[in-house]
């Protein structure tokens, strides 16, 4: 075709627009093309509105920074329009045409698939507003659709991350007028982008008040459930334990009505909504339970197995507190104060060195001489599943460490790991990631510089690091684990140290991290530093204990998503990355600064140099 963008402009504003301008995109797409079609195949008209087409056929998922639109169609190695498809004509042509594109969904979305491709930082600046701009003016209606509720999403994410208040302050309205009419799907739909955003705590109260309402309006059991998950949420971030105690136990009592309708259809099926009712009910606070759910509590253990031994007949068998974070904060201005992406990383590692065992243990003695009290009883350390996990009695010490020390030390480590997650990480990684974007090819380079990382499990790493630099942290930790597992593994099998157990029959088996990490030379071949931070994050009952809550389906969503996981994905990210940057140093000729230093973890050995990370 080779028409310019100016020439695809003029001929665009010949043509009415007007019935695109309400449709969802996706639904856009199919009448741009009717349109294309109509005109000649070497026209410029046609080439304007087959691109307009294909911006409409790209699918939006907002919850994906980095890459927010899929392909609407792919078969094989062929698919619909992705942004890094538009040449710099298209994005001429676009840059020029959408200011006067009809008002809607498909105007919205044009503007954020140029705010998508954009590189200089203030044009991205102009169009992460214009874009949350046309988002606001999409609005949201009574009935929400797909487009409405991904793009105020979208445009949230966008406004929280540039931090345009009144914007923000805009969209928490938009949702709030929504939930307001009381229409339990759009609301319930609306209320949960609101609380998955963290955005509307303000009107957590209205909220909570809107959604029982309306779920008192639904008949479907699943639904209505649903719906009061989403008011406990709520209940739980405005801290109305009474509200939650009356939450959880409807809830229950939703799952004991379907459990009795489907006694009669699914024994099976009345066995586990009688076994999530039991659950339910157990959530609620002792001291907030009804004589009703108490009767109820000691009905159920007999309810369940009788209905799990009639489900045996149904079974065929088939084949297939307020924390004062300011300093930390000012530690992230100057981090970003870096325009250069790899001195940005580089500065926010040197910025806050791991902490060191001899730290560690130096703490945790002041803590136990400053409140002696509370070291002189004995205590019990419960999961946040209710399972008791240590008595102090039997704490267990490592190395000349004491239990109780050792113990203290993995609390205190825990807690500054919890505030450095929320006041240094998490807002440097937000800003880093919206500032500067970094693919599989990127971290991969990084992972091959790290003799920590064996050529097995480079793949796998990259992948986790990848999803952690951009939110995903559930999957990322979940990768993380046995992956680290595998790198000590290796670390030491290089440092010469036997890894196998080898039974009395003769068979060998490779133990878990905990187990490896209490071997003899772990200090000298992982460093003494690191080994702690892996101690303290992976293994043993005390602390994250990532590892076995990983490999066990211990760790619950908001676990996944949790400051523990946060720096488990930081962590991994420092020993790929300081190898790297200290070898691209080394083989520079610029002069070096700064005071902060760290040993490869290899094996054992120190990098090029001792010097600064940055």
């Amino acid at each position: 075709m080779g028409h310019s963008a100016e020439e695809l402009a003029s001929a665009l504003r010949q043509i009415d627009l007007a019935e695109v301008g309400p449709q969802e995109p996706l639904r856009a797409f199919g009448t741009l093309q009717e349109l294309a079609s109509a005109h000649a195949e070497d026209s410029a008209a046609r080439e304007a509105l087959t691109v307009l087409s294909n911006v409409a056929g790209m699918m939006l998922k907002p919850d994906r920074w980095e890459s927010p639109y899929l392909p609407a169609m792919q078969f094989g190695n062929r698919r619909t329009w992705l942004p890094e498809d538009l040449t710099d004509v298209h994005r001429g042509f676009l840059s020029y045409s959408y200011a006067w594109l009809p008002s809607g969904a498909l105007r919205a979305q044009v503007i954020d698939v140029l705010f998508v491709s954009a590189v200089d930082r203030d044009e991205r600046y102009k169009l992460a507003s214009e874009s949350v701009n046309a988002w606001i003016g999409v609005g949201l209606h009574g009935e929400l659709n797909r487009a409405e509720e991904q793009g105020w999403r979208r445009a949230v994410e966008i406004a929280l991350r540039y931090r345009f208040t009144e914007k923000v302050t805009a969209l928490v309205d938009l949702a709030m007028e929504t939930i307001r009419l009381e229409q339990p799907r759009s609301a319930w739909q609306i209320a949960r982008a609101l609380h998955e955003s963290g955005t509307g705590r303000e009107h957590a109260d209205e909220i909570v008040e809107r959604l029982r309402n309306a779920s008192a309006t639904v008949e479907d059991l699943g639904f209505q459930r649903e719906i009061l998950e989403q008011v406990r949420s709520w209940a739980l971030t405005n801290r109305d334990s009474a509200v939650v105690a009356e939450v959880e136990e409807q809830i229950g009592d939703l799952w004991w009505e379907e459990a009795k309708q489907r006694k009669s259809s699914s024994h099976f099926m009345a066995r586990d909504c009688f076994g999530n009712a039991y659950n339910e009910y157990k959530r609620v606070e002792r001291s907030r339970r009804s004589s009703r759910m108490n009767k109820r509590l000691a009905r159920l253990p007999r309810k369940i197995r009788e209905e799990g031994e009639l489900a045996l007949e149904e079974m065929h068998a088939v084949e297939s507190d307020p924390i004062d974070l300011t300093m930390l904060r000012d530690q992230v201005d100057e981090v970003l104060k870096e325009e250069d992406s790899l001195r940005a990383m580089a500065a926010w590692f040197a910025r806050v060195p791991l902490e060191s065992v001899q730290q560690a243990h130096a703490t945790a003695k002041q803590s136990m001489r400053e409140n002696p009290l509370s070291h002189l009883f004995s205590h019990t350390t419960v999961a946040a599943d209710g399972r008791t996990v240590q008595h102090s009695a039997s704490a267990r010490g490592h190395g000349d460490i004491p239990g109780d020390v050792w113990s203290e030390m993995l609390r205190q480590w825990e807690l500054k790991v919890g505030i450095l997650a929320q006041g240094y990480i998490w807002p440097a990684l937000v800003e880093l990631s919206t500032r500067h974007k970094f693919n599989h090819g990127d971290f991969a380079l990084l992972v091959r510089s790290s003799a920590f990382i064996p050529p097995e499990q480079e793949r796998h790493y990259v992948t986790a690091l990848h999803n952690g630099y951009y939110g995903r942290l559930s999957e990322s930790i979940f990768m993380l684990a046995p992956v680290v597992e595998a790198c000590v593994r290796a670390c030491l099998q290089r440092a010469g140290i036997e890894t196998r157990n080898i039974r009395a029959d003769d068979t060998e088996i490779e133990p878990g991290l905990s187990a490896l990490m209490e071997l003899d030379g772990v200090d000298e071949a992982l460093t003494p530093d690191l080994a702690w931070n892996i101690r303290a994050l992976y293994c043993g009952p005390l602390g994250p204990n990532l590892r076995n809550r990983v490999a066990h389906g211990l760790l619950s969503e908001s676990e996944s998503n949790g400051a523990a996981a946060l720096f488990a994905w930081w962590l991994a990210l420092r020993l790929a990355f300081v190898p790297f940057f200290n070898g691209m140093m080394a083989d520079s000729s610029e002069p070096q600064s700064g005071s902060s230093t760290e040993r490869d973890p290899g094996a054992g050995q120190t990098p090029p140099h001792d010097d600064s990370e940055e």
